[in-house]
């Protein structure tokens, strides 16, 4: 079996490796002399090893100076996300072992057949003055789960469209990946975004 956690030294490896596992890719920049880079590596350590599909990179800052600079990482420990070799996402300083969940989560993920799974498409379909839209919303960006929200109370014809989607004209209503979760349903949106 491949080794999922990889160290490197160099761009150049980091580039290699990038390309020779998937064209996403996970980098924590950290420090071994930081407490917060050896909490938040063992943390993402412990999740893919679980997970034992992704691949994480690592990057200690106090050993190799110039990765770091190349993607605006000035502090540690810091993860990014690659596609194709750049920059998506960029989270600073240490965070909670759900938020390291859900970014994992949004890296590609392989079907029973070995191919990839397309990757979450979450719209919220809410109007401002819903609490449960609220609920959801919050929800959401506590988890850091990217998603679009849609106003229908904006929009005649998101409304409309919501309505003859679903048979439904409540809100909130949560379309991930084409399954829809009317209500604050926490835990079925939980079950469809893959986490806890």
């Amino acid at each position: 079996m491949k080794s999922l956690i990889s160290q490197v030294k160099t761009k150049d490896e980091l580039h290699r490796h990038a390309t020779a596992h998937s064209s996403f890719s996970v980098v924590a920049f950290y420090s071994d002399k930081s407490a917060r880079s050896k909490k938040a590596i063992s943390l993402l350590e412990g999740i893919v090893k679980e997970q034992s599909q992704d691949v994480l990179v690592l990057v200690d800052v106090s050993k190799v100076s110039d990765i770091h600079p190349e993607y605006g990482v000035t502090s540690v420990p810091t993860l990014i996300t690659l596609k194709d070799g750049h920059l998506v996402k960029k989270l600073e300083g240490l965070q909670s072992e759900q938020t390291y969940r859900v970014l994992m989560s949004n890296a590609p993920r392989k079907l029973a057949d070995g191919t990839e799974a397309p990757p979450l498409r979450i719209v919220l379909y809410s109007t401002p003055t819903c609490h449960h839209c609220t609920t959801v919303k919050n929800h959401l960006k506590k988890k850091g789960v990217p998603f679009r929200e849609v106003d229908i109370s904006r929009s005649e014809g998101a409304a409309k469209e919501l309505t003859r989607r679903t048979g439904q004209t409540g809100v909130p209503q949560t379309d991930i990946n084409g399954t829809f979760v009317l209500g604050a349903d926490i835990a079925k949106i939980n079950r469809l975004i893959g986490v806890n």
